[in-house]
């Protein structure tokens, strides 16, 4: 059998490519019609020059405007700007066109780092265009692919320069955290204060030019999103609003939060112990999945592992590690509708990944 894929890998490869491209422009007409998430219309708000967090807060978000509800970061809003210049189904296929640009540089930027072979690399984009997290991003007009690389950024280049774009991940919460995070977690504190430049120059252009208090506004994200009461069942955060906290007030919800980041710190630190870049990398972006809540979408974090576990395949592990991002990426959506036990299936995948997160850090590996 080996032999075979061997001698006929060209054959397959084409034959994978025409498949892979079919499957993308099917994507790509879906996000045409689609790209409900993509937050436009909280952007166009911000720039008539209403705080569209205050808005939000006390009417609830426009149902017209489909799932934007606006609680992503200030900087999110600014850096809209060039898509607010333009009406909802233009900025939207405009978006589209920005997610494409993130399909295709983030694996090239990864392999190109740790130099994978160019027939691994192509293997690679056409998982990456075609896996159910990427196209759930393409179609719904998410912001994960465009979080995703700029949090590879400060792991393949080293400079300040770098380490200060890396911020702008934190225009979501609940993954760009991650980097600020490590940032502490190895105790390098110049770059945690350059990474949060973007993050602080967002939020400063948006009170200045909607005119609120800035001590306020500075908040209301995270309370626009607590209102939201977004949860899920396969994350830290999600279990214990379910099953301990419930109703109770906002303050046990922020000490949730503030006691997930030091169990958090714990995981970063033990991943820094490793002596591959690629791995620490491949690893400190998948503890968002498990600490706060995430759709299908957000898990192209798993990503970076896939383009790690492929250039090391002999390593038995790698293979375990490969061969689960593949079922997250490709059957875990069709093994959830069957067995229809969210309660189970969910905080099972949740440990499946704290699982593969020790079992890669259980000894020091040094491969890169």
């Amino acid at each position: 059998m080996n032999n075979f894929f061997i001698k006929n890998k060209n054959k397959i490869l084409i034959f994978l490519i025409i498949i892979s491209i079919f499957s993308f422009f099917e994507t790509i007409r879906k996000g045409l019609l689609n790209g409900c998430d993509f937050q436009w219309q909280p952007a166009l708000l911000f720039w008539e020059g209403v705080n569209h967090y205050a808005k939000f807060i006390i009417n609830g978000r426009d149902p017209q405007f489909l799932c934007q509800g606006g609680e992503y970061s200030h900087l999110l809003h600014v850096i809209f700007y060039p898509y607010v210049l333009f009406k909802w189904e233009t900025a939207r296929a405009l978006w589209l066109l920005t997610n494409i640009f993130f399909i295709f540089s983030i694996p090239l930027l990864i392999c190109n780092k740790f130099k994978i072979s160019k027939y691994k690399t192509i293997i690679l984009i056409l998982i990456f265009m075609t896996c159910y997290p990427s196209r759930m991003t393409l179609n719904y007009g998410q912001q994960s692919l465009f979080v995703l690389f700029f949090l590879c950024l400060p792991f393949i280049f080293k400079s300040n320069f770098f380490y200060f774009l890396s911020g702008i991940s934190s225009v979501k919460y609940s993954t760009g955290y991650v980097i600020f995070l490590n940032f502490l977690a190895k105790k390098e504190f110049k770059n945690f204060f350059l990474a949060t430049i973007p993050y602080l120059l967002g939020w400063f252009v948006y009170f200045m030019y909607t005119n609120s208090d800035p001590i306020i506004n500075f908040f209301e994200p995270l309370k626009l999103s607590l209102n939201n009461n977004y949860r899920r069942d396969a994350d830290i955060y999600s279990l214990l609003q379910i099953y301990l906290l419930g109703d109770k007030a906002s303050i046990f919800k922020y000490i949730s939060i503030a006691s997930i980041f030091l169990i958090n710190l714990f995981f970063l630190i033990r991943i820094n112990n490793q002596s591959s870049t690629f791995l620490k990398m491949s690893l400190v972006l998948i503890c968002p999945l498990i600490f706060f809540p995430h759709s299908n979408y957000d898990y192209v974090l798993l990503f970076p592992l896939a383009c790690y576990s492929l250039l090391n395949f002999d390593s038995y592990l790698n293979k375990i590690n490969f061969f689960f991002v593949m079922y997250i990426f490709y059957l875990s959506r069709i093994i959830k509708h069957l067995l229809d036990i969210d309660w189970l299936y969910q905080p099972t995948l949740m440990l499946l990944i704290i699982l593969l997160i020790i079992m890669n850090t259980r000894t020091e590996r040094k491969i890169d």
